[in-house]
Formats: structure tokens, sequence, C-alpha cells
């Protein structure tokens, strides 16, 4: 079973506003990403929010996803990943990461990848736009550990660091995997 891990407990200091709720072809951010793990496959659907996560989880139109406050998002996206991990029950083989301010990634990788991480479930797997990295990425159980005792200044990038010889990347036509919506002028780009 490979599970699926929303992040989006950042208070969207530049945007203005949760980018959870900002709608990107007529769905929002957290319905999009979540609707494109369920399809993929990805079982149980865990979204880690922070400040506003009751307004957003009220908002939400996906059924059957676990809804989980980060108390502390201000220690970073690392401890919202941890309290993801804690939450994973025990038959979950690895997950599928995803962030919220990557709205554009296509059905098609996160169905890629989730195909790949079945055939691969002990390796982290990082898809790759013409030599470019980006999300969603899928690590295994194998790494939840090292992901619990990660240092808090290095995050999931010292896990990955640390495995190089475990990670296998994906190749995808998809530029969403490399768009990171941070500010209302990545917004303005994205939908025009």
């Amino acid at each position: 079973m490979i599970a699926g891990v929303l992040l989006a407990a950042g208070n969207s200091s530049r945007m203005g506003q949760p980018k959870a709720l900002l709608p990107f072809n007529g769905v929002s951010f957290i319905d999009t990403i979540l609707s494109n793990l369920n399809k993929a496959g990805c079982h149980p659907l865990i979204s880690i929010l922070g400040e506003k996560a009751d307004l957003i989880c009220k908002q939400t139109d996906v059924d059957h996803f676990m809804c989980v406050n980060n108390p502390h998002p201000e220690q970073g996206m690392l401890s919202s990943l941890q309290l993801a991990i804690r939450q994973l029950p025990a038959e979950v083989t690895g997950f599928i990461l995803s962030l919220v301010d990557h709205p554009a990634v296509q059905a098609d990788t996160y169905q890629a990848l989730y195909k790949k991480a079945l055939d691969n479930p002990e390796r982290i797997i990082i898809p790759d736009f013409f030599g470019q990295h980006g999300h969603p990425v899928y690590f295994g159980r194998v790494f939840f550990e090292a992901l619990l005792n990660a240092p808090a200044h290095l995050g999931a990038r010292h896990v990955v660091e640390s495995n190089r010889n475990r990670v296998i990347y994906l190749p995808v036509d998809d530029e969403g995997v490399i768009l990171d919506i941070d500010t209302p002028e990545d917004y303005n780009r994205l939908v025009h």
C-alpha cells in the first residue's frame, strides 16, 4: 500500500492567502493534488495543514482523506513530513510526497510515479524534467526512520543526499514537477 502525503502547513506569507484554496483549472490546489494522488492509487491520503486547517478541510471536495493540523508549522516542512509519517499505518510500503505549491503536476506523472514505486518499493523516486528534479517524490518505508531523525535544518533533502545510490530518477514530460507557486506573480503565470 502506497500512501499519498500532501504538505500544506506553511503560512503562505508571500502569497497572502492559503495556497491550498487557490483555484487552478476551476479546482483548488488541495483538491487537484489529492484527486491526483487518489486516481494514481494512493491510500491512505493525508494532508498536513497549518493554522487554517479547519477552514481548508471544510472547503475540500475530496472524500476519504485525513486532515492533520501541524501545531508548529514554524518548525518547517520537515516537522509536517514527520507528523505525516507518524500517521501512516504499518501496512504502508511507502508514500508519495506532494507539496501544495506544485499544483500543476499532471495526473499521468502521479500514475507513473506510483507504478514505478510498486516495482521499486524500497527506493526514493524523483521525477526528472529534462535534467531538473522536482516533486512529487516517493520514499519507501526503509527511509521512514531516517526521515524521522533527519536534522531539521537539512530536511528530507539530507535523506536523499545520503542515499544517492538508492535514488531512481523518473523521466517525465511534465514541467509541473518543477513549477513552484510561492508568490502572486508565480500564480498569475500559472493561470494565464
